[in-house]
């Protein structure tokens, strides 16, 4: 079997939802087809040295289509952010095939009628859903601009289901945005625990530039982390993900909190931390730092939104919703080590029970095959 995978962004390093997803869909693949990648511009790294790669050239004519289809159309503005290729060329460059999965909603436009085989839509999470968590921490006309977004996305994802053999998201929660869907979790690779000392009582990562993890980092260190050191002064937190802007760098050298840009290695910060604060307020989908946290065999806690969708973790974490009440429960996990530990190892245990990698790439394989 020929497969291909079509990435709106080259999948390495896999910091983003979408990359990291489209290398889960490229290690599933290679179990049951050849594979084939068309992204743009990149070097593959050797572990996917199998897979071939046509990459897709940046078009500032394609810019300009896309522009006036945005406009003809009524089609998201976020659409855009994936208009400037020449996909069809590199699809057409790439062959014909007997699956072809795209990812992410907003790149139907711009490989609809391309494709050939099975054609399959991952579309990661609802970008409907995403643009609401945006309208909602928006303000003045931004907030105008998300609630368009919406309606425009909510109109093109009901359509997907209809263009494709198989639709897939992360969340079942969110699948409804689609008529129905198929919910397959991104999942987390298990590796055994290293046993040394966690250096840390407690610690947040994620990308940055990501508007739910900035706000959800400035809370932490506005809010919450000032409330657990009222509580517990000699208490030590690491902050970490890509991209860190000077202004966080600040912040955190400010409030006494250790910040890592990049993190080298997510499974040994994760075990480098006793409690996972998770104050996340916006987004949508699954967290992959909750699943991450659970692997490293931290204790969790979280507000709901950082739990959505993870119902066995959601059952073992401490959710709670305004900072006093965050710093509370962080502070009470911190204070008895065999509590915390028994936490942490439930979670783990969940985790790998539930959200394991190789069931996830067995799922994705499942369906690229039709099984």
């Amino acid at each position: 079997m020929k497969a291909l995978v079509i990435a709106p962004r080259f999948p390495w390093p896999s910091h983003t939802g979408e990359r990291l997803r489209a290398t889960i869909w490229l290690s599933a693949l290679a179990r049951v087809a050849d594979a084939t990648l068309v992204a743009p511009e990149g070097r593959i790294p050797e572990a996917f040295s199998h897979v071939r790669f046509i990459a897709a050239r940046r078009s500032l004519m394609q810019n300009v289509r896309g522009a006036i289809a945005i406009i003809r159309d009524g089609l998201p503005l976020q659409c855009l952010l994936s208009s400037g290729y020449d996909w069809k060329r590199a699809v057409a460059d790439a062959g014909e095939f007997d699956v072809t999965v795209v990812l992410l909603s907003r790149m139907h436009p711009w490989v609809a009628g391309a494709l050939t085989g099975k054609r399959v839509l991952d579309a990661v999470d609802s970008l409907r859903r995403s643009a609401e968590e945006r309208w909602k921490a928006a303000a003045g006309p931004m907030r105008i601009l998300w609630s368009i977004e919406q309606r425009r996305m909510a109109r093109l994802e009901r359509t997907l289901a209809a263009q494709y053999d198989d639709v897939v998201i992360l969340s079942e929660e969110e699948a409804i945005e689609f008529g129905g869907a198929t919910a397959v979790p991104n999942g987390v690779k298990t590796a055994p625990l290293d046993g040394e000392p966690r250096r840390f009582d407690f610690g947040f990562w994620g990308r940055f530039p990501y508007f739910a993890n900035a706000d959800a980092a400035r809370w932490l260190l506005n809010e919450i982390w000032p409330a657990i050191r009222v509580l517990r002064p000699e208490s030590t937190m690491v902050v970490g993900g890509a991209e860190a802007p000077p202004s966080l760098v600040k912040l955190a050298e400010k409030r006494g909190v250790t910040l890592v840009s990049p993190i080298k290695d997510v499974a040994a910060f994760g075990r480098s931390i006793r409690v996972a604060l998770m104050p996340v307020r916006f987004g949508s989908g699954q967290l992959n730092k909750v699943l991450e946290a659970a692997e490293a065999g931290c204790a969790i806690v979280g507000t709901p939104a950082a739990m959505r969708g993870l119902e066995p973790l959601t059952r073992l974490a401490r959710v709670e919703r305004d900072a006093q009440a965050i710093a509370a429960a962080a502070v009470e996990l911190i204070g008895d080590e065999q509590l915390r530990a028994e936490v942490g190892r439930k979670l783990r245990e969940a985790v790998v029970m539930h959200y394991g990698r190789d069931e996830t790439i067995g799922k994705l394989a499942a369906i690229a095959e039709g099984r």
